[in-house]
């Protein structure tokens, strides 16, 4: 009977296909773009390290190891937000260098906030870069500024968090020593799609339908064919 040949055929194309999807979602994922690398911060001081430009759709997982307890902060400023800070920046500080504003525009603005009087501030004194990576300088910022964390952390030597930001942000990571001594920190950043996980979760799913639905109509099948070449 062609019938019994047909269910054949089609419980095997869907059985192939369901392989096939569950192959798929077992493939790792590259991740998109990934960096790395490490750095000393003083003690009492923090780093701050611009990430990029992320979406709703395009998040990032960032791993860090260090030598010692330390607290990592993520940010996320928009664009009109920065343009502000920049054009303060530039008006309060008409003397200093624009590629420094746009580097350093988050800890400078924080500086600003909490020593208004440093007008310009020097920038060849050692003593004023102390103060504008101090941890009570970041402190100060992040109690006028909280609306701009996005994630922190408890005091730890090793973290590693999954970020997608509600809307289109410039996302920063802070790092802070709190300690008295000097520690070493390996960062890793890999940027993850939403879609290209979401893809993944479709397909196990898929797989998870078509398998069993392939192997019942190959058992039937071969049942069928049995019964018929007996009944001859």
């Amino acid at each position: 009977m062609r019938w019994v040949t047909l269910l054949g055929r089609i419980g095997t194309v869907i059985l192939m296909i369901g392989l096939a999807l569950l192959v798929f979602s077992l493939i790792p994922s590259d991740g998109g773009f990934q960096s790395g690398w490490g750095t000393g911060i003083g003690p009492e001081q923090y780093m701050l390290e611009e990430l990029g430009v992320y979406t709703p759709q395009t998040g990032l997982q960032i791993s860090v190891e260090s030598t010692d307890n330390v607290h990592v902060y993520l940010f996320g400023v928009n664009s009109v937000e920065l343009d502000n800070w920049r054009t303060l920046l530039r008006e309060t500080y008409p003397d200093l260098d624009e590629m420094f504003i746009e580097l350093w525009v988050v800890p400078m603005i924080f500086f600003h906030e909490a020593y208004p009087e440093e007008t310009p501030p020097n920038l060849d004194d050692p003593q004023t870069w102390d103060m504008m990576w101090d941890v009570a300088l970041l402190d100060k910022g992040l109690q006028t500024h909280p609306e701009i964390i996005l994630w922190e952390s408890p005091p730890s030597s090793t973290f590693s968090h999954e970020l997608f930001p509600a809307a289109v942000l410039d996302i920063m990571v802070i790092i802070a020593n709190p300690s008295s001594n000097t520690v070493e920190v390996d960062i890793n950043i890999k940027i993850k799609e939403v879609a290209s996980v979401a893809a993944k979760e479709r397909a196990i799913v898929a797989a998870r339908l078509l398998i069993p639905i392939g192997i019942a109509l190959a058992i039937l099948w071969l049942i069928l064919r049995k019964v018929k070449k007996s009944t001859f």
